[in-house]
């Protein structure tokens, strides 16, 4: 394998700029993880979608580009596939194959159908809703890579033949939600996170009183909405730990505890897709579900009164929820 010759640079922080980060994005892009513009610049962006690559490929999850993850993407980006089973499964339905090629942006039961079939070879399509996003295109191209097809992201003939009869589908199974967690669960959930209320940061910059959630962790000084949820949990007597939110998403679908957008209860998990691209950006617990159509939650790393931020109780519309999940 040839590694490039800035994998011996590492990008580790927003505002990084150059030739360097541009060929980083547009490697990214090549293996179905968007980056964004591939403008030279390490945003926001291109860092979810280090953090998403390393995910998929049994890396360490920091958003750093060191020499292991510019190894992983010079090398195809695509992870291995799980042995073959005994007698692969075929999709749900040939509805997908019918109704012609499936790309980014397309929408109902056939992609439904696609994702179901990605999920069960284990290439994460991200939430099982029937919307083909960015993590849907990102396991289409692992799979087109893994079965030696084109990697171009779409799902058409050629590629949906190979799910119907890859040995990679070991179980094209729909993902269905486990019984909820029971009702004292979420009241401990609800009282320990509603006694974190006015838990806030020293100086707008994560710092202060909230430092104490990553740091439960071994995490550093972060964004820690995610963290605080993980906190919360356990002190409530569950397990989690995790300080990425779009991380969070894939771990709910993976147990049957992705919910999607329906039925949301009080003690639920509640992810916000502010930008509606599809990825998680934040993340909470649904304190009530009210007659009004708002939902009032509980949120770590939010703005409260005066535009201190901490934690606080928000009232918020269903407009940028990404999908409620059970606690565990």
């Amino acid at each position: 394998m040839v590694i490039s010759q800035v994998s011996q640079t590492r990008w580790d922080r927003t505002g990084s700029r150059g030739p360097e980060v541009s060929e980083l994005q547009q490697k990214l892009a090549d293996a179905g993880f968007d980056p964004g513009p591939v403008d030279g610049q390490f945003g926001p962006m291109t860092r979810a979608a280090v953090r998403a690559f390393q995910e998929a490929n049994g890396l360490t999850v920091d958003g750093i580009v060191g020499p292991l993850t510019w190894a992983a993407l010079d090398g195809a980006g695509a992870p291995e596939a799980s042995a073959a089973p005994e007698a692969p499964a075929p999709l749900e339905s040939t509805a997908a194959v019918e109704a012609g090629p499936l790309s980014q942006g397309a929408q109902g039961p056939e992609v439904e159908s696609l994702q179901r079939a990605l999920a069960g070879a284990g290439f994460d399509p991200g939430p099982i809703d029937g919307d083909f996003g960015p993590m849907t295109r990102g396991a289409v191209v692992r799979f087109q890579r893994a079965s030696g097809l084109e990697a171009d992201g779409v799902a058409g003939p050629e590629t949906m033949a190979a799910l119907s009869g890859s040995s990679f589908v070991a179980a094209a199974k729909p993902v269905s939600v486990r019984p909820s967690a029971d009702a004292d669960f979420r009241a401990r959930i609800l009282e320990v996170a509603q006694g974190e209320v006015g838990t806030t940061e020293a100086t707008n910059n994560n710092d202060g009183d909230v430092r104490k959630y990553p740091s439960a962790f071994g995490r550093g000084q972060e964004a820690y909405c995610a963290d605080f949820v993980s906190w919360v949990i356990n002190q409530s007597g569950g397990a989690m730990n995790d300080g990425w939110c779009p991380s969070i998403v894939n771990k709910l679908v993976r147990s049957g505890d992705w919910k999607g957008k329906t039925n949301p209860q009080a003690g639920d998990i509640v992810l916000f897709d502010w930008d509606h691209d599809g990825q998680a950006d934040h993340v909470g617990f649904v304190k009530s579900v009210n007659a009004n159509g708002t939902l009032t939650t509980l949120e770590g790393n939010t703005s409260g009164p005066g535009g201190q931020q901490g934690v606080w109780e928000k009232t918020r519309g269903y407009d940028t929820v990404l999908g409620f999940g059970n606690p565990s």
